[in-house]
């Protein structure tokens, strides 16, 4: 009983571990089974789940790495870990090195695509690389750019045949050699290749830039897109600068823009439609509006000189304006020079001593001549009574009085002016100028002698001095005549000579404009008749008299002027030639007429005409269809031309290119960056075509 009672506890004891023991013995063995083996590589291995998902990830991440190591070092991967391999196992380090070769090709051929992008970026970031790219030097042209790629490349190719070689050094040198041929090659072909994908880029850009511009220009100006084209393209030609100065008026044309503007005008306003006759009209309008303007401001500018003929004439010239002269300031003259004559002078007074002094300057001709005026004038003085030496000197019995001097210096003006005074082109010779610098004087110092014959040549100038100035003015535009010797002309003239001078250049410039509206009416007349006598209104000697002769009156002169002289230019520029082109266009309208129409000519029938015709009617360019259009572009150009305010219109092309430009440069930028990517990434794509070489 003593017995069970002390064995009964140990044995359930027993019993106890015996239990736990086998419970651990099943936990261990289902952990074990649940813990997969560990392969070679230390990972669990393939044939399991978790160890193909584990060589999923790990073996792509494996090969790009490889891959970019390769390039990055030029393909000296395999000389590196063979001799790793060797230095920490037993492989020798050929057998390293062809192990290490064997699994860069099997990665290459299982991950193509990640291989190729991986050693792409080892090229484009190797240090090695980097470095000869950035020491070629830089190039402006294509063939620059092309030699110095060639170069680089072929720098880079042998380099990394030598490197990636397998053998000797025979063969390493011969790698090399391909290398070199391959690299020089791809590094040619890069430059060209970036600029070829630059200029694609530049020709498609300014392509779809220029149809935004084109549509914009169409969208603005109300007309199609083929009118647009034609009028940016013609205006295109002319000079920009000189366009926009051309076009500063508020009635300017697009017409005037330039000789390009203007031939398309001539040319589409020839042709029948309301379009030509609307531009035609809008032509006319503005060169009369413009001569009236010009009009208007000659006569605020020249005071007195109205044009218009005196005594129900119609017309005038320099002849009746010196006539008219002498009859309407013959009593007005009379009775101031009537009171001047009656003014003694005193021979005695500084200014008589000066008259005194002047008489042996005056020649014996001209006391002659003041005689004979006097008498064919029947004036009442007494005859001058000098007697001539033998020398030429003169000596007077009896001093001049104040008619009679005033006589002396008319005959030195008749003498000034004709015979041995006048020059062969109509200005002055050396004596003549002598005669005229002898006559001022005699005026100034009888002037200060007599102030009555002061007063009378300010109140008005003798009809002599006042009928020449009307000639001096009329001649003022003369090539001849330069601007020294018109300025010289008009210094000392009295307010009367100088309204005369400024109505015989008024004159002058009616006569002138006259000849250019002729020519613009009458389409006979050639058109160079008018570019001339406006060109005498415009030219630089022209505009530098007129200016010396109004003063602060020119500016206001020169902008009618300028307005008249494009305005009534165009006009005749257009009009030249147009019966000719009317007999052709009235001749083409007869030919028109008598085609046969839309049903006669099968053209109604539309895909069931001719193969020909079939695609005529689908495309709209059917004769009949062509001409329209044509016909209607013409009218487009005429009217836009012709619209007034073109500088606005001018404004929104410009504003319609800005926002649209043509860069000749663009893609310049792209062409740079894929040629240096290109450079760089020379040893990943030389191996390549190596290998292919080889």
């Amino acid at each position: 009983m003593k017995i069970l009672q002390t064995g009964l506890p140990k044995m359930a004891d027993d019993l106890l571990k015996a239990a736990l023991l086998e419970r651990a013995k099943r936990e261990m063995a289902a952990r074990q089974a649940k813990q997969p083996e560990i392969g070679e590589d230390g990972l669990p291995e393939p044939n399991t789940g978790l160890g193909r998902a584990m060589r999923a990830v790990r073996n792509p991440i494996n090969a790009v790495n490889r891959a970019f190591s390769n390039i990055y070092t030029l393909g000296s991967l395999d000389e590196i870990e063979g001799a790793a391999d060797a230095a920490m196992t037993d492989q020798s380090f050929s057998e390293a090195r062809a192990a290490s070769r064997a699994r860069s090709d099997q990665q290459t051929q299982q991950y193509p695509i990640m291989t190729t992008a991986a050693g792409l970026a080892g090229a484009v970031t190797s240090p090695v690389a980097q470095a000869v790219a950035g020491a070629a030097p830089a190039a402006a042209t294509l063939p620059g750019k092309i030699a110095v790629g060639g170069a680089t490349g072929a720098g880079l190719g042998a380099a990394q045949g030598f490197l990636e070689g397998e053998g000797g050094l025979s063969n390493r040198l011969a790698s090399a050699g391909w290398g070199t041929l391959a690299g020089a090659g791809v590094g040619a072909a890069v430059p060209a290749l970036a600029s070829g994908a630059g200029a694609a880029y530049r020709g498609v850009r300014n392509a779809l830039a220029d149809r935004r511009f084109i549509g914009s220009v169409s969208s603005d100006l109300g007309i199609s897109r083929r009118g647009s084209r034609l009028l940016t393209d013609t205006l295109g030609m002319d000079d920009a600068a000189r366009m926009r100065s051309a076009l500063q008026n508020t009635d300017a044309m697009l017409a005037d823009a330039g000789p390009s503007a203007q031939g398309a005008l001539d040319t589409v306003i020839q042709s029948p439609g309301e379009g030509a006759r609307t531009a035609l009209r809008r032509i006319d309008d503005r060169a009369e509006a413009a001569g009236g303007r010009l009009r208007g401001t000659l006569d605020n500018a020249m005071t007195g000189s109205n044009v218009g003929a005196q005594g129900g004439r119609q017309f005038s010239d320099t002849a009746r304006l010196q006539g008219d002269v002498r009859k309407a300031t013959a009593g007005a003259r009379k009775s101031v020079y009537d009171a001047a004559y009656d003014q003694p002078i005193d021979y005695a007074s500084e200014a008589g001593m000066r008259l005194e002094g002047l008489l042996k300057r005056v020649p014996a001709k001209a006391i002659n001549d003041a005689n004979l005026l006097m008498k064919l004038d029947d004036n009442p003085s007494q005859q001058i009574i000098a007697r001539i030496a033998d020398d030429g000197s003169v000596t007077l019995d009896r001093m001049p009085d104040v008619r009679q001097w005033d006589y002396i210096k008319r005959a030195l003006d008749q003498s000034a002016s004709t015979g041995e005074g006048q020059g062969a082109l109509g200005g002055q010779t050396p004596l003549g100028n002598a005669y005229k610098g002898l006559s001022r004087t005699i005026r100034q110092a009888l002037g200060e002698a007599s102030p009555a014959y002061d007063d009378a040549t300010r109140v008005a100038a003798s009809a002599i001095d006042e009928v020449q100035a009307i000639k001096t003015g009329a001649d003022a535009l003369r090539p001849q005549v330069t601007r020294a010797e018109f300025e010289a002309s008009l210094d000392g003239m009295s307010g009367g000579e100088l309204a005369a001078v400024k109505r015989g250049l008024r004159q002058q410039i009616d006569d002138t404009l006259a000849n250019v509206r002729a020519v613009a009416s009458d389409p006979n007349i050639d058109a160079r008749q008018a570019a001339k006598a406006l060109g005498d209104l415009s030219s630089e000697a022209a505009q530098d008299k007129m200016k010396m002769l109004l003063g602060e009156d020119w500016g206001p002169v020169k902008s009618a002027l300028d307005d008249a002289a494009q305005a009534l230019g165009l006009r005749a520029r257009v009009a030249t030639n147009s019966r000719t082109f009317g007999r052709q266009q009235f001749g083409q309208m007869i030919d028109d007429s008598i085609q046969p129409g839309r049903i006669a000519s099968g053209e109604i029938l539309g895909p069931l005409a001719t193969p020909r015709g079939i695609l005529q009617n689908i495309t709209g360019s059917t004769p009949q269809a062509v001409q329209r259009a044509g016909a209607s572009i013409r009218n487009e150009l005429a009217d836009v031309l012709t619209r007034p305010n073109a500088l606005a219109t001018l404004n929104a092309l410009e504003a319609a290119r800005s926002a649209n430009p043509i860069l000749p440069a663009a893609g310049q930028g792209i062409s740079n960056v894929l040629n240096v990517l290109g450079l760089r990434s020379l040893p990943a794509t030389v191996p390549e075509v190596r290998n292919r070489l080889q």
